[in-house]
């Protein structure tokens, strides 16, 4: 059984990887969106349920056409700067304490973000996965799952300042 389940982790993290450079890629096309074109982001993701035997990853990324957001923050996480990272990433341990909900903001605006989330329930209750993407103040995604024992949850969403 621990086998599967890590043999499970390897293949959803593969996919992971494959969606984070798919987002990368595409998001900095210059032909998409105007380059002067930047909001603030803020993403609000809660996990119920989860244990040490479950996969939850979720990562959140923010960026600009060009290097104006490097060597500066990016990202507050329960109003906490996270330094100089346009990415961060959060795993199954973040949400197995106390802390369920994090909040993550963005100090300033930018031009792109992205959320990217796996969630595997191998075993036990159901997982309780909700999460809200709102881009220059306006809601774009506000979405509650429920996980139950032997399924997967992959989704890669992509925002773009208007």
């Amino acid at each position: 059984m621990i086998m599967k389940i890590q043999n499970t982790r390897k293949i959803i993290s593969g996919l992971l990887m494959a969606g984070i450079l798919g987002t990368v890629f595409t998001a900095c096309s210059k032909d998409d969106d105007p380059v002067d074109a930047k909001a603030n982001v803020k993403f609000t993701i809660t996990v119920n349920g989860a244990d040490s035997n479950d996969q939850v990853d979720f990562i959140v990324q923010a960026g600009n056409h060009d290097a104006s957001q490097y060597g500066n923050p990016v990202w507050r996480m329960n109003g906490t700067e996270q330094g100089n990272e346009n990415t961060v990433e959060l795993e199954v341990g973040n949400f197995t304490g106390n802390t369920k909900t994090y909040v993550f903001e963005t100090v300033k605006p930018f031009n792109f973000s992205s959320l990217h989330i796996i969630a595997s329930n191998f075993d036990g209750a159901p997982l309780s996965v909700s999460y809200k993407a709102e881009v220059g103040g306006n809601v774009e995604t506000n979405e509650n799952k429920s996980i139950v024992a032997g399924q997967s949850f992959i989704k890669d969403y992509s925002y773009k300042a208007k």
